[in-house]
């Protein structure tokens, strides 16, 4: 395979140094993409009684992350397509962004020396419902384009997923939900070219359901056992569980949880993927 186009060495590969210098060998330089709603895109560390805690906002040593990530209305890339260090909040275009699990992620795997460096693709966003987020989607063909562009440096290692509480608000999207989401896993490995592409599955927050009528809690329910039966039904899936983690709010978690969750994530993410 031919060596990158000109531009991209201009658009995507920028020198960056010590501890963020990505390695010469793909092989070395494991990507992630972290796709779904406001529990993936950061929700943490932006309330009062949850705050930001000094160093939160400082760039994570070995981890970078991808820019460029589009809108809900537009595809087309925001800011530059290329990895600089990463920091807490990944994902730019939204104010609701704040503290999220895919640095906590990112932290454990290095901690364990699963790698040297790790690269996250930023591609979720608040109040998305998995239509907004499937094929032919802008957000799905942003994702799409900068994976492709990452993995020039990397190589694709897995797909963080948490998403499921917009459709858990209707008993048409909640029935659905779940064929809806083995579609989308197939058309990202498709379209990536990535047929045992990891794809890890978090469970919905376990709390707030006191504070919700019975319809909701039934469909909530239901959104929750698609997720855990989806995961449970591919080989290369898996599934992290959120039960004891607590909340912000009774949909999002607090910073405490987030950084839990995103241990949790790696811990489930598979041998033959680390």
């Amino acid at each position: 395979m031919s060596g990158p186009p000109r531009w991209l060495l201009r658009w995507s590969l920028a020198r960056l140094p010590e501890p963020w210098a990505i390695p010469d060998r793909p092989a070395d330089f494991p990507v992630f993409l972290l796709l779904g709603q406001s529990n993936m895109a950061g929700h943490g560390g932006i309330r009062p009684d949850d705050p930001w805690q000094p160093g939160d906002h400082a760039p994570v040593p070995g981890v970078l992350v991808f820019g460029g990530q589009g809108t809900v209305k537009s595809s087309r890339p925001r800011g530059w397509c290329r990895w600089r260090p990463a920091a807490h909040p990944l994902h730019l275009n939204q104010r609701s962004a704040g503290f999220g699990l895919g640095l906590p992620f990112a932290s454990k795997l290095l901690e364990d020396r699963q790698a040297t460096r790790i690269g996250l693709v930023p591609g979720a966003w608040g109040g998305a419902g998995i239509d907004v987020l499937g094929r032919g989607s802008p957000l799905y063909r942003n994702v799409i384009r900068r994976a492709r562009l990452a993995r020039h440096r990397g190589h694709l290692t897995g797909v963080l997923w948490h998403q499921g509480e917009t459709d858990a608000r209707s008993e048409v999207l909640a029935a659905s939900h779940a064929a809806k989401l083995v579609r989308l896993i197939a058309d990202l490995r498709g379209d990536l070219d990535c047929p045992r592409l990891p794809f890890l599955i978090g469970d919905l927050a376990p709390f707030g359901d006191e504070r919700r009528a019975p319809e909701a809690v039934a469909r909530r329910a239901r959104v929750r056992a698609g997720l855990r039966q989806v995961a449970a039904d591919d080989p290369h899936a898996a599934f992290a569980e959120s039960e004891g983690l607590t909340g912000s709010d009774n949909v999002h978690f607090d910073r405490a949880s987030l950084i839990e969750f995103g241990q949790r994530y790696a811990a489930a993410l598979p041998p033959q993927a680390k």
